[in-house]
């Protein structure tokens, strides 16, 4: 029998039998992820809170996920509120008072020597400083009505995910302002392309497959807006081919109207009025 002494052996057989004879081989693993993804943007633009237009003042990504605006869990990574332009204009709604003849309601003159007269005589939907027209007879039963009205207010959306909008008014401080609220009807549609002083929507799509009112709820006063309604939701993104953030955007329409009938009974002796409520709208990332 024979043996073998480590005495026998040199330093570096010293140590290799010192490791076959009961070491375990020293293991680091390091494991390695990474990872890349595009977030969903939605891009709001009109005016500032000083009136500048256009400006882009909400830039939204999907941080989160929720049914409505409150719950949506998304990051606006631009601070503060922006505001409506005119619809077909840049001009700000953020005017103390709101831009000259917005909102003003036009009057019917009835039995005439000329018969019926509307003032709003350009149609616009508003009486202002450009409506004109000719002196008139009065007769015992000559009246003075007001009309139906609009007031048009529009913000621009470009996107690369489908996103929804809610609505808020303010509750009333009157019971004038009450009622109006009830007789102020909110109807909501997309224009996919246009020139309002800076073109935009040639590389958009609708962001409903259905097209201009695809998504909007229909029906919607300005009272049921109290505490907040979804008024659009989307499904799928404005951005349809490349190009720029204006090429890939399109036009919310907002236009409010009090009807005609909504109007029956108005008399001079009511005096003059001035309604003005507060909208706030927040697009997010369902």
């Amino acid at each position: 029998m024979s043996t073998i002494s480590t005495r026998q052996l040199g330093p570096l057989a010293v140590l290799l039998f010192a490791f076959l004879a009961g070491r375990a081989p020293i293991a680091a693993d390091i494991q390695d992820n990474p990872h890349f993804n595009v977030l969903g943007a939605v891009i709001v633009w009109s005016a500032d809170t000083v009136g500048n237009a256009p400006v882009a003042a909400d830039f939204i990504i999907d941080t989160g996920t929720g049914g409505t605006a409150a719950t949506s869990g998304d990051t606006d990574l631009i601070a503060g509120d922006q505001f409506t332009v005119v619809t077909g204009s840049l001009v700000s709604t953020n005017m103390p008072p709101p831009p000259t003849g917005t909102g003003a309601i036009p009057f019917v003159i009835d039995n005439t020597t000329s018969g019926q007269i509307n003032t709003d005589t350009n149609g616009d939907g508003i009486v202002a400083a450009d409506d004109s027209f000719s002196a008139f007879g009065l007769q015992s039963n000559t009246n003075l009505r007001v009309t139906g009205v609009q007031s048009r207010t529009s913000f621009y959306v470009a996107s690369n995910t489908p996103f929804s909008i809610d609505a808020e008014t303010q509750p009333p401080t009157s019971g004038l302002n009450f009622a109006l609220l009830i007789l102020t009807n909110l109807d909501m549609a997309v224009t996919r392309s246009g020139d309002d002083g800076l073109a935009f929507g040639s590389a958009a799509q609708y962001p409903h497959s259905a097209g201009p009112n695809g998504g909007i709820t229909a029906n919607t006063n300005l009272y049921s807006l109290i505490g907040g309604q979804t008024v659009f939701t989307g499904d799928q993104r404005t951005a349809s081919t490349p190009g720029t953030l204006a090429e890939q955007s399109v036009r919310f329409d907002n236009t409010y109207s009090i009807s005609a009938a909504s109007l029956t009974g108005y008399d001079l002796s009511l005096g003059t009025f001035d309604f003005t409520v507060q909208v706030v709208y927040t697009v997010f990332v369902p």
